[in-house]
């Protein structure tokens, strides 16, 4: 899944910049124009959630709320 940013609305270009770095170097895709997406990109975002998922990246609401809690 990616970010949809409207950068028009950010009106400080050293924040811009810095966006966009932070971005690619936490490897964040992102667009910045909405476009649909295809039943392909869908199906593939689906399929990257169940890998992860499998490789136990994912964390339960109960366990959420714990660390939610300590915030």
């Amino acid at each position: 899944m990616e970010l949809i940013i409207d950068f028009d609305n950010i009106q400080d270009t050293s924040k811009k910049e810095w966006l966009i770095r932070t971005l690619k170097l936490m490897n964040i895709g992102y667009h910045t124009s909405e476009k649909p997406q295809t039943v392909a990109e869908y199906n593939q975002d689906l399929e990257a959630g169940n890998d992860e998922i499998e490789k136990g990246g994912f964390i339960t609401a109960t366990d959420l709320k714990k660390e939610a809690d300590k915030w």
